[in-house]
């Protein structure tokens, strides 16, 4: 899997989280994303690789209705975001855990 392909899916995942919580009626969605190419594709969907197009179209779905924003920041800027992922590859057991 590629960066990109991580990244989205990421996206994907926070967006999905936020879509089903309490939250989404109450707060603004605020994606901030260190891959300039992500932010990109789903600010501007024409311009998406076919290979990220589904996951791309999952994502603007799931912001359907929702009031919400992407940007893109330095990767500096990203540095505990990339810690907590870090530790989330060896972990045996989720991190977060959604009860319907």
């Amino acid at each position: 899997m590629d960066a990109s392909s991580a990244e989205l899916l990421a996206i994907r995942e926070a967006v999905l989280l936020f879509h089903r919580s309490v939250w989404s009626s109450l707060f603004v969605l605020e994606i901030e994303t260190d891959c300039v190419l992500c932010s990109q594709w789903i600010g501007d969907p024409s311009s998406v690789p076919d290979i990220f197009r589904s996951i791309v179209a999952d994502i603007l779905q799931l912001c359907e209705g929702l009031e919400w924003s992407i940007k893109s920041i330095q990767r500096s800027e990203n540095g505990t975001v990339d810690k907590l992922a870090k530790s989330g590859i060896s972990r045996s057991y989720p991190l977060l855990r959604v009860k319907p």
